[in-house]
């Protein structure tokens, strides 16, 4: 039961994903700014006031649907290889080969990767 629900919660993160991009590129510009603005938010940046790694994603999203790379990198520079990433690694898990994922020490430089990028940006 428990694989079953990370596939189909993959499968919708997925979605959703591919929704902000579809709202990038379809949508108006009210429909993006209230999707980018008005959107989740940050429970870390609400309660603390520092950023997450993720924080600007969704924006940064929507900007990479809208063809904006500027925007998109300026948001977030790992924009859209969080994006492209986000999209293999849910396919991975939507497929139930979740085993493949921690083969190596793969996840470990993504992590890191994502970690510099934070301590950059909040040191900025």
């Amino acid at each position: 039961m428990g694989e079953l629900l990370a596939r189909v919660l993959a499968v919708g993160l997925a979605l959703a994903a591919l929704g902000l991009v579809l709202v990038g590129a379809f949508g108006s510009a009210n429909a993006q700014a209230s999707v980018g603005e008005g959107g989740p938010s940050c429970i870390l940046k609400m309660t603390t006031g520092i950023e997450c790694p993720f924080c600007g994603m969704t924006r940064a999203t929507i900007a990479l649907g809208a063809g904006d790379f500027h925007r998109a990198f300026a948001l977030h520079p790992l924009a859209p290889f969080v994006l492209l990433f986000s999209f293999a690694l849910l396919g991975i898990v939507a497929l139930g080969k979740t085993r493949t994922l921690l083969a190596g020490h793969r996840h470990l430089w993504v992590l890191g990767t994502v970690v510099a990028i934070w301590i950059v940006r909040l040191a900025v």
